[in-house]
């Protein structure tokens, strides 16, 4: 089998409950390590800018660091509501894939739209961030392309 690397951020929201990202990306070397660590710092603060939960843990293959266990204090940073984050794999293969992310800002949606404002910086800079490390678990050597951003959620 071969190896699976992955990275996640654990996302608190108002009442306290977790809700997970993860990703898969390619493979980690001595040589790639530094510029991994700095592309992983960028998503991490590129995702806290699209939310307004809190960003609690990050982990990548084996390694976890507590970041937060203070909840939000916005009422609606519920894990129920998430960013949908479609992609596909750069290279010609075809692979689609997808990862949602809990407590979206909505602040962040085009007009009267669930979408994404995609000129919004904010939003801009998680794209990059996101594309500069993410693959697909099918694909770990190709980045990913984000196509769509949308908020979803379930009625409850």
């Amino acid at each position: 089998m071969p190896s699976r690397h992955y990275g996640e951020f654990e996302i608190l929201d108002y009442s306290e409950s977790k809700s997970s990202f993860s990703f898969s990306f390619g493979a980690i070397t001595a040589l790639s390590l530094p510029g991994f660590l700095t592309q992983f710092g960028a998503l991490r603060t590129a995702l806290q800018n699209i939310i307004i939960g809190e960003v609690s843990r990050e982990r990548w293959v084996g390694d976890e660091t507590l970041l937060s266990n203070i909840p939000p204090s916005d009422p609606n940073a519920t894990r129920e509501l998430k960013w949908l984050v479609d992609f596909e794999v750069d290279g010609g293969n075809f692979d689609q894939g997808y990862v949602t992310i809990a407590t979206p800002d909505t602040s962040l949606l085009g007009v009267n739209s669930d979408w994404a404002d995609y000129s919004d910086p904010d939003i801009a800079a998680f794209i990059t961030a996101f594309e500069a490390i993410a693959r697909s678990g099918n694909d770990p050597v190709n980045p990913v392309i984000v196509t769509h951003m949308q908020i979803v959620g379930r009625n409850l």
